[in-house]
C-alpha cells in the first residue's frame, strides 16, 4: 500500500513539475550586481543585471550576433503578444554560457517584436566556478530549481505558469505561447523537475525508502548522466549534501559504469 500511495504521489510530482503551476517564494535578499573576471581574463556578469549591459562591450558581441540573426517566427508571436503582455519574466543566465549567449538575445527581440517593455524582465546572472555553480551573489536562485541556465521562468501575479530550461522544445516563441495559454507544456528535464519537486514535498529519508521506485519512474525521464551529474553539482554547490549523494546514487542506478 505505501509503495502504490508513493507511486501515486510520483505521478503528481511529474504533473507538477512538468506544469510548475506554483507561486514561488518571495526572496529577502539584496540585489548584488558584480563583474569578475574570470580564469581565462574574461568578464563575467554576477546577480542582477541588464539588458543594456549585456550590449556593451565585452558581451555586445555574441549578444548583438545572435539578436541579429534570429528571424522572430512572425504568425506565433502575433498570438503571443497579448497573452505575454502583463506577464512577468525571470531570466536565470550565464555570461559564460553558449546556451544563455544564443538563447537570451533570441528573447528580447522576440520582445521587440510583440512591443513588450523590457523591464518586465528580471535578468538575474549565475557563476560558473564549483564553489557557486548556477548561484547568484543575491542568491535569488535559492527555491526557484535552477539546475540549468538559461532558465526563463514566466509569472503572473507571482505565480510560476511554467519556464523554458536551456532551450525550447518547439521554438522560443512557440514555447512561451504554450506556457501563457496554459497549454499543456514539458520543459527539457523532466527527470531533474521531478527530484526537485520531490526534494520540496518529503524528506530525504522517505525518498530513500523507495529509492527502487522512484528509480523506475525517473528511468524514462532522463536521458544521460550528465543531467544528474550536473544536478548534483547545483546541490553541493548549495550545501546540499545529502540530496547530491542521492542524485548521484540514482544516477548510479540508471547508469552503472557511466
Amino acid at each position: 500500500m505505501k509503495s502504490l500511495s508513493l507511486y501515486i504521489a510520483l505521478s503528481c510530482y511529474v504533473v507538477i513539475s512538468m506544469s510548475c503551476h506554483r507561486n514561488l517564494t518571495p526572496q529577502t535578499t539584496a540585489a548584488v550586481s558584480m563583474e569578475i573576471t574570470d580564469a581565462k581574463g574574461n568578464t563575467q556578469l554576477l546577480g542582477k543585471a541588464s539588458r543594456k549591459r549585456l550590449e556593451q562591450a565585452p558581451f555586445r558581441d555574441w549578444y548583438n550576433k545572435n539578436y541579429d540573426s534570429y528571424v522572430v517566427d512572425s504568425v506565433v508571436a502575433g498570438r503571443l503578444r497579448g497573452a505575454l503582455a502583463g506577464k512577468e519574466v525571470m531570466v536565470f543566465m550565464g555570461t559564460w554560457c553558449g546556451d544563455s549567449r544564443r538563447e537570451v538575445p533570441r528573447f528580447f527581440k522576440i520582445l521587440d517584436y510583440c512591443g513588450i517593455d523590457s523591464s518586465s524582465v528580471q535578468l538575474i546572472t549565475v557563476a560558473a566556478s564549483a564553489e557557486q555553480y548556477k548561484q547568484s551573489p543575491g542568491h535569488e536562485e535559492r527555491g526557484r530549481d535552477i539546475f540549468r541556465v538559461p532558465d526563463f521562468i514566466v509569472l503572473d501575479h507571482g505565480r510560476e505558469l511554467g519556464r523554458v530550461v536551456e532551450s525550447p522544445v518547439a521554438s522560443l516563441e512557440k514555447d512561451l505561447l504554450s506556457i501563457v495559454s496554459g497549454e499543456p507544456y514539458t520543459p527539457r528535464y523532466p527527470g531533474v523537475a521531478l527530484l526537485a519537486a520531490l526534494f520540496h514535498q518529503e524528506k530525504i529519508k522517505k525518498i530513500r525508502r523507495h529509492l527502487p521506485l522512484l528509480t523506475e519512474k525517473l528511468r524514462p525521464l532522463v536521458s544521460s548522466s550528465g543531467e544528474l551529474v550536473s544536478y548534483a553539482h547545483v546541490l553541493d554547490a548549495a550545501g546540499d549534501r545529502d540530496k547530491a549523494g542521492l542524485v548521484r546514487e540514482i544516477k548510479n542506478r540508471l547508469f552503472p559504469g557511466g
